[in-house]
């Protein structure tokens, strides 16, 4: 005991496990004699040997400390290219220019807006589309004569759901951009009409409603172009090929809906002519699918402008 006592002092914390007390700090105190002075020696320098525990926290933290460093320097490298390199979008996994980004970034922001009766600014914009519809009659949000323009009742906002305001937003550039495609869609003055027969007389239910048409349209290409979710536009080819329209035209969405609506109308005169006149409202979803599967064929060749895919339409209905 007289060599312990003359030992280098030690500094007894060091030997607070990190854990529990391990079984070779216990059997420390029943060494042999003749060992003492060693191990005294050893002790001075290691005061205790780390035990397996302490080994997998110390490589806990060692990993750790390199996986941030790593990510540090990552985000260091990322924030430097960002300057130099085409930019994203959000998630977007397509490179982009500056203009690109921030028309789709404007896009998908509008399309992640819902319609809401109590928004003055949103009831500002339906009582526009009221004025092209019903041009001289003072404007009512709600009123019977909504169903004349193809709303399923006397108040719209119940039926903008899938499309949001965005849908409110694409009618009114159809109206205020093309007003005789809009007169034309709206009263269906092109070609010969389906029919209003009852359907115990074998009709289809007769004409599609011009207003849910176009709400409808609008879902359409928001879903296919990922305006919800930029995220996915790497793995939809229109939406790829529409990107190539909004480098050259920022109001290309508006443009293409214009021209789907119109498309939608020439393929529904044109299923009425295959079917012998026999078609209606019933009708609708599938003609809408034949549009969607020819939108997304001529998109994915990437037009440069609307003139282009409206040749590349013609060409496949």
């Amino acid at each position: 005991m007289g060599l312990r006592q003359r030992g280098v002092a030690r500094d007894t914390s060091l030997e607070e496990p990190l854990l529990a007390p391990s079984q070779s700090d216990v059997d420390s105190d029943a060494l042999p004699t003749s060992s003492i002075g060693h191990e005294n020696s050893e002790r001075a320098i290691v005061p205790r040997s780390i035990n397996k525990y302490d080994w997998e926290q110390l490589w806990r933290a060692l990993i750790q400390g390199c996986v941030q460093s790593c990510a540090s320097v990552w985000n260091t490298v990322v924030t430097c290219l960002s300057s130099v390199l085409p930019l994203r979008v959000a998630h977007c996994p397509v490179e982009l220019t500056q203009t690109q980004t921030e028309r789709l970034e404007q896009l998908s922001d509008q399309a992640s807006v819902q319609f809401e009766l109590s928004n003055e600014e949103h009831q500002a914009l339906l009582r526009q589309l009221w004025s092209h519809a019903f041009p001289g009659e003072p404007s009512q949000l709600q009123s019977d004569r909504w169903k004349d323009m193809g709303w399923q009742g006397n108040n719209p906002a119940t039926d903008f759901r899938g499309g949001g305001l965005m849908s409110l937003q694409n009618l009114l550039f159809l109206a205020s951009h093309q007003p005789a495609l809009f007169e034309a869609l709206m009263h269906k003055t092109k070609g010969q009409r389906a029919q209003d027969a009852p359907l115990e007389d074998g009709g289809r239910g007769g004409e599609y409603p011009f207003a849910a048409a176009g709400v409808n349209c609008s879902h359409m290409l928001i879903e296919m172009l990922g305006l919800r979710d930029t995220s996915r536009i790497s793995s939809l080819p229109a939406a790829k090929g529409f990107l190539e329209l909004l480098k050259h035209d920022s109001n290309a969405f508006d443009e293409v809906y214009c021209l789907t609506f119109e498309k939608l109308d020439e393929l529904w005169l044109q299923s009425g002519t295959d079917s012998g006149f026999k078609w209606g409202y019933f009708d609708f979803n599938s003609i809408k699918s034949r549009l969607q599967q020819q939108l997304n064929r001529q998109l994915s060749l990437k037009p440069r402008s609307i003139a282009e895919l409206r040749a590349l339409l013609n060409m496949g209905l």
